[in-house]
């Protein structure tokens, strides 16, 4: 990174429509560990991550070990206090079945990084939630030891911190599951407003502790609540369930911290609830997955306003260089026209994507640079 510039005022600079002075090199959220070991028998210096190979800005892991509960080191997590108490269920050569410190039971293969199945979740309706309830006071004083030691430092920095929110929907869909969920929202809606009222207060006090003491540069709400072709909840159930706790929030933060950057990532096709993000007070949504229709160019489109980072195939990577180059081609010069955009992969790199394809796309995306 060139200290001559500031990563923090340009982050803002873009994410606002403005000219900025230079290029932001967030052209990878990150990479599957497959994905390096490959790399390092193809190229790869062994002393070097991909990020310093490559010079790459990171927009979401740079806060201290102090912080890491709030962060996106643990960003799909709900961050109870105490934490669960972790549990090993079963293993064999090839998988292991486990307990985490999210209460939720995984089943997870030993030799490759892939998604868990998920097997079973903490709450299964109002007596589970009131018997966890406790591990979700934001004032227990514990969860912030150290922070303020390391704060007047960590200030006095050159990278992005979020403040970082299980979302309206990765909430209770952390506590419940996805299906569990869904039947709930029917069955018992009092119990999900809430649970919803109490994320309000829980993100709320977390903001109070946290924001005195630590420059956040955005709010990150992860949710990742769509599938390939729609949302996992509706438009009707988001305006019911989620949209007015997200206005409170957004609401509470943007007045009494002057946070005004709100970025939701969800995977998945989620254009039915853009106008509905967007009317809560989100200004920025990724990853623009493209295999799930995300396609930037279109969300520009039918929302100019919204700031968008992601949207580069990543399955294309690991195909032909022509393909690399056209699918960077076709959409990142007009997006970059048009301002507000951040250009990134739509993922993780998997590991069918070799050392030689991903040099050649930083390759084509810094010659757009200069």
């Amino acid at each position: 990174m060139d200290n001559s510039w500031n990563l923090r005022k340009v982050f803002r600079e873009v994410i606002a429509f403005h000219e900025f002075e230079y290029f932001p090199h967030f052209e990878a959220w990150g990479f599957w560990n497959e994905t390096i070991d490959r790399w390092h028998k193809e190229g790869l210096p062994l002393d070097k991550t991909p990020w310093e190979f490559f010079k790459l800005d990171q927009f979401m892991s740079n806060a201290p070990e102090e912080l890491s509960y709030y962060t996106p080191n643990r960003i799909t997590q709900i961050p109870y206090w105490p934490p669960f108490e972790y549990k090993l269920i079963e293993e064999t050569d090839t998988y292991i079945v486990q307990r985490g410190s999210d209460g939720i039971v995984k089943k997870q293969l030993k030799d490759k990084t892939s998604m868990p199945q998920f097997l079973d979740f903490p709450v299964k309706s109002r007596k589970e939630w009131e018997d966890l309830k406790w591990r979700l006071d934001p004032h227990i004083k514990d969860r912030y030891k150290g922070v303020k030691e390391i704060s007047f430092s960590f200030n006095n920095r050159n990278t992005l911190v979020p403040f970082v929110i299980c979302g309206g929907y990765g909430f209770p869909r952390n506590l419940f599951g996805e299906v569990t969920l869904a039947y709930t929202y029917y069955d018992d809606p009092n119990l999900i407003h809430e649970i919803m009222r109490h994320w309000v207060y829980f993100y709320t006090g977390i903001a109070d502790d946290l924001c005195p003491l630590i420059d956040f540069d955005y709010v990150y709400l992860w949710e990742d609540m769509a599938y390939k072709t729609s949302s996992l909840i509706s438009p009707k159930h988001f305006c019911e369930f989620i949209f007015p706790y997200y206005k409170e929030l957004i609401t509470y933060l943007r007045e009494k911290y002057k946070l005004d950057i709100f970025l939701v990532d969800s995977d998945g096709n989620n254009f039915s609830l853009l106008p509905l993000f967007i009317e809560s007070g989100v200004n920025i949504f990724v990853p623009c997955e493209i295999n799930a229709g995300m396609e930037p160019l279109l969300i520009r489109e039918k929302f100019p306003d919204l700031a968008l980072l992601g949207g580069i195939n990543k399955q294309v990577l690991s195909r032909g260089k022509e393909e690399i180059k056209r699918e960077v081609l076709r959409k990142v010069p007009k997006m970059l026209e048009s301002r507000g955009y951040f250009p990134s992969v739509d993922h993780l790199i998997p590991a069918d994507v070799s050392f030689e394809n991903f040099c050649y796309y930083i390759e084509v995306l810094r010659e757009i640079e200069k």
